[in-house]
């Protein structure tokens, strides 16, 4: 499975797509009243899946997976190469990408826990401005009424009592956002719009696979080979491969209601895959991830940005394309320009923690990345990690199931035991060329000659730490 973007892959995939007519519209980068109406301001959608991996996208590379409809948003747009979440589950992922704050500075460090109640949101900046800002099923960020108060509609699919966890039927049901843009106040024709569908898929538990062939998938490498793994992996597969057809319907829908042109449309993922060496992690498996942006007039189609773009980026952005101001205090900026095909550079670097999960993968790490290299601080390397995926039971053909075929499969394969063991030990330094490891399994700290990228590193992310109200431990060194 090839890890970095293939151009003549791309524009094969690029091909799928239809270049929306031009239109006349105002540059999100300006300034307007809210007085002044006669020039109709853009809508703003972002289609946001959870646990999606950058690895398990047609047009990022991945030949066995289908998504049409994804693949199709790329050549129509501008598909992003290193778009980055500033944590690797879904509250936190998800907290940073609506304050434009990274975790130390909302407050919302591990999974399933509050931010700060005095901070502000998305919500509120596009409000002020005089958007609509609808969130449309999977919230997962608290506190609502002080902070995340977006105007919501619980839009998921019912679940199956007869098949209780073993294969409830989750995800996004495009009605509900069908209805929504059906109703809307014809009124208030003037009212710009930002709607945030957020669907709960591919999360597990993932859809029982109809059309893979196992045996065929093609496994990336940090991922233990066994009969269990492959129809896991097509489960998970056929879950994308559903979740990619209500792209498409809600794609259909906005055609259908008018908000095509005057529209950007973006869509991505929280985090990462929930598999080993991903989600939970700050590897890129578990924090890159798909990012593609189609505005008809203003982004070029069939483009790709290779600019490093961080979630903490993505609010003060909509706000720029509001005709808001940056928020004081914000770690993000706007890379407006970089859409508009302005600046081909953004970021020199992006940093990414992970704290917690309640109980589960208390296993805190800190990160800085820049294009090529990537330095991962362990605060607690004294532990043997474990994940949900090492130990929640009671999950089929996925979790524990799968993971103790791969610890059987240690005892007897060198690389499986590789893999087994860098997924449970971590030293306190980890270092990576990702350019010649794209998938980080051959950590290069304690190298010699790598003596001066370390330290290079390490003093980077020492200052971000110290901005963040945390402080490096000297013991660990």
């Amino acid at each position: 499975m090839a890890r970095k973007i293939a151009r003549r892959q791309f524009l094969k995939y690029s091909a799928l797509g239809t270049i929306g007519a031009a239109f006349s519209a105002v540059q999100g980068c300006s300034s307007f009243s809210l007085q002044n109406k006669r020039q109709k301001r853009p809508n703003i959608v972002m289609y946001i899946s959870d646990d999606h991996g950058i690895d398990f996208v047609g047009c990022y590379g991945n030949k066995d997976v289908r998504t049409p409809n994804i693949d199709a948003l790329a050549g129509d747009g501008m598909l992003f190469a290193n778009v980055y979440a500033a944590s690797p589950t879904c509250a936190p992922s998800r907290s940073v990408l609506w304050t434009g704050l990274y975790p130390a500075h909302n407050g919302c460090m591990k999974n399933h826990t509050i931010c700060r109640p005095d901070i502000t949101a998305l919500p509120t900046y596009l409000g002020q401005v005089g958007y609509r800002v609808v969130l449309v099923h999977k919230y997962h960020a608290k506190p609502r009424k002080e902070v995340f108060n977006f105007e919501h509609i619980q839009a998921g699919l019912p679940r199956k009592p007869k098949h209780h966890r073993k294969y409830r039927r989750e995800g996004l049901n495009p009605k509900d956002v069908d209805k929504f843009l059906a109703e809307l106040p014809k009124e208030q024709p003037e009212t710009p719009l930002c709607l945030i569908v957020a669907d709960s898929s591919p999360h597990v538990t993932w859809e029982p696979n109809k059309i893979y062939d196992p045996a065929k998938l093609q496994l990336p490498p940090f991922i233990v080979d066994t009969k269990l793994t492959r129809k896991a992996m097509a489960n998970y597969y056929q879950d994308i491969t559903t979740m990619d057809k209500r792209v498409g319907e809600v794609r259909s829908m906005l055609k259908k209601y008018g908000f095509e042109d005057n529209t950007l449309f973006i869509y991505t993922s929280d985090q990462g895959s929930e598999w080993p060496h991903s989600k939970w992690t700050l590897y890129d498996a578990g924090i890159r991830v798909p990012f593609i942006a189609v505005w008809p007039g203003k982004i070029k189609p069939a483009s790709v940005c290779d600019a490093m773009i961080s979630f903490v980026d993505i609010t003060p952005t909509f706000i720029d394309i509001a005709g808001g101001h940056r928020p004081k205090g914000s770690d993000g900026k706007s890379f407006l320009n970089v859409l508009f095909g302005k600046a081909k550079t953004f970021r020199k670097c992006i940093y990414a923690s992970h704290t917690a999960d309640g109980n589960m993968n208390v296993f805190p790490q800190r990160c800085v990345r820049d294009i090529r290299y990537k330095y991962i601080l362990n605060l607690e390397p004294e532990r043997t990690w474990t994940t949900h995926f090492t130990k929640v039971a009671g999950i089929p053909e996925s979790h524990k199931q799968v993971w103790d075929t791969w610890v059987e499969k240690a005892g007897t394969d060198p690389q499986a035991a590789k893999i087994v063991d860098i997924n449970q030990k971590h030293p306190p330094e980890e270092l990576y060329d990702t350019q010649a490891d794209t998938y980080e399994l051959n950590n290069i700290a304690d190298k010699p000659e790598n003596r001066p990228i370390l330290l290079k590193m390490r003093e980077n992310l020492k200052k971000w730490l110290a901005d963040q109200g945390e402080t490096m431990p000297d013991s660990l060194f």
